[in-house]
């Protein structure tokens, strides 16, 4: 009975000193200035907590703190109301973003009848008409085709906007104009501001994206590398600068944020490799495990990414 007692004893006593350790770690990590705190983190072990740069986490590093991470649920959006509630611990509101349009019109110029028709006498004959319009010598045969008349509306921030209409409706149309990429041949009137500003003012590119339906990824790539370099041409915007403040308050008010998402969190803040962590996430998230490092064609990535669309 002793001996148990004393097994039990010394299981705690254990426990209790591992506890300690953990606890100087971390505040020895709190003693880091800011910007070297947003580059350090701390990572579960075989045994302890340890410090690591999370830039230079190793592939089972990564795996192991994604399987972690997703352990409760394995549901996403379980996983992003628990980076949603550490902000709102601190009252961090993310960047919000109203899109307004206000009586927008977009034409087009079009050859009508025979002179429609994609053959090589019509066009020798529209480059022709180009030039001397450009010379503003004639100004060609062409009708004026209305593709959007006049049309209002918003587009509230945290909201999801489901834009439906028939073929030929003038939705793709609406959202390039949206996005500030509509084509030169295009004649636009009306307002479209961001916030309250317009774009001459406001600067789209970096704030909404568009994304065609026609799916272009190069073959010889896996998906694992598509996935890094889609995220190394997103960027991180303005994660960094949030993550700083994020990481400023939690210590001004003595909070201790779970050490895997901490190190998650961080590495999605930062250029580089690391962007390999949201690649790993996303993967584990659609079960994209088996064909990570596979090199496959553009009709299996077009399936995966219409999967993805789906989930």
């Amino acid at each position: 009975m002793w001996a148990a007692d004393a097994t039990f004893a010394r299981s705690g006593s254990w426990r209790e000193e591992e506890d300690e350790q953990d606890a100087l770690r971390w505040a020895a990590l709190q003693r880091l200035p800011t910007v070297a705190r947003a580059r350090r983190g701390l990572l579960h072990g075989d045994d302890a907590l340890c410090e690591v740069d999370v830039a230079g986490l190793s592939p089972g590093d990564r795996t192991a703190l994604v399987d972690r991470l997703l352990a409760d649920s394995g549901d996403a959006e379980h996983f992003f109301r628990r980076i949603r509630a550490r902000f709102d611990a601190v009252q961090i509101e993310f960047p919000k973003i109203e899109v307004r349009y206000e009586d927008l019109t977009v034409d087009t110029y079009v050859h009508v009848g025979s002179r429609a028709l994609p053959t090589i006498p019509n066009f020798i004959c529209n480059m022709t008409e180009a030039f001397m319009r450009h010379l503003r010598i004639y100004r060609g045969g062409r009708v004026k085709l209305p593709i959007l008349d006049n049309i209002s509306g918003i587009i509230r921030p945290s909201r999801m906007t489901l834009l439906l209409g028939p073929p030929s409706s003038g939705k793709t149309t609406l959202l390039l104009a949206l996005a500030g990429r509509l084509g030169p041949g295009l004649k636009i009137s009306g307002n479209i501001t961001y916030n309250g500003h317009h774009l001459n003012e406001f600067v789209p590119q970096r704030t909404s994206a568009y994304v065609s339906q026609q799916d272009r990824h190069a073959s010889e790539m896996t998906v694992r590398e598509t996935l890094e370099f889609a995220g190394r041409c997103q960027g991180v915007g303005i994660k960094y600068d949030m993550l700083v403040e994020l990481l400023r308050r939690e210590k001004n008010e003595g909070i201790k944020p779970d050490e895997d998402l901490d190190v998650f969190m961080k590495a999605l803040a930062l250029e580089g490799k690391q962007t390999s962590l949201v690649a790993e996430y996303i993967m584990k998230i659609l079960g994209l495990d088996i064909c990570a490092d596979t090199i496959v064609g553009d009709e299996m990535i077009k399936g995966i990414s219409g999967g993805q669309r789906s989930a």
